[in-house]
């Protein structure tokens, strides 16, 4: 067997352990599944990882290390309200909640550990869910609050309670699609999470 950095082992039996997870679901997968998906030994694993649930532990906090970059990620400027459509808004938050969603569920193997196996597991991975969900929460909340600033959304909303509605609505929306087995479309799912919240869901017939 070739020579590996420490490094990139770890991130080789991660990246193998993701999909034995994904596959076989927690509690039906063993280390010698993720041993024989990587093409090691258990003793090699073991170098890296004292237990199978120390290896969904840093798959977890993989996930929490992408939302949490997000964290002061630089933003365009607004232009001020009035010289924009409502449609242009929906357009401009849509691709802001794009941009957060992919990090996490943009990689299917990862989004079905999350959303089908992590829930209930284990006090320490569900202190770990905790910390992704207050991430994306105030990422989406941050961005509420500036366009408050900007004056795009109004005076009285408030953000934290709208972004975890928004968040926790899309990992509902997520959720139902793996057990459906059709493909999230990412783009649609911004759309309209975007549509709902900032335009409500009154139809274009009722004057504004």
């Amino acid at each position: 067997m070739s020579y590996m950095r420490s490094d990139d082992r770890q991130r080789q039996i991660l990246a193998c352990a993701k999909r034995v997870f994904a596959e076989r679901g927690f509690h039906a997968a063993n280390i010698s599944h993720i041993c024989a998906a990587a093409g090691i030994g258990r003793g090699t694993l073991y170098q890296y990882f004292t237990s199978k649930k120390a290896v969904f532990a840093a798959l977890m906090r993989q996930v929490l290390g992408r939302v949490q970059a997000q964290v002061g990620a630089p933003h365009e400027p607004f232009p001020p309200p009035e010289k924009l459509r409502r449609r242009q808004v929906v357009r401009w938050a849509a691709g802001e909640l794009r941009r957060l969603f992919e990090v996490v569920f943009e990689d299917e193997p990862t989004l079905r550990i999350l959303l089908r196996e992590a829930v209930g597991l284990d006090v320490d991975i569900e202190k770990l869910l905790g910390e992704i969900d207050d991430t994306l929460i105030g990422l989406v909340a941050d961005d509420l609050r500036r366009s408050q600033e900007a004056g795009y959304v109004r005076e009285d909303l408030e953000p934290r309670l709208t972004a975890t509605l928004m968040v926790g609505g899309v990992e509902k929306l997520a959720l139902a699609a793996l057990r459906s087995a059709e493909p999230i479309d990412l783009d649609r799912l911004a759309t309209e999470t975007a549509r709902l919240h900032l335009v409500g869901t009154l139809s274009s017939h009722v004057p504004e």
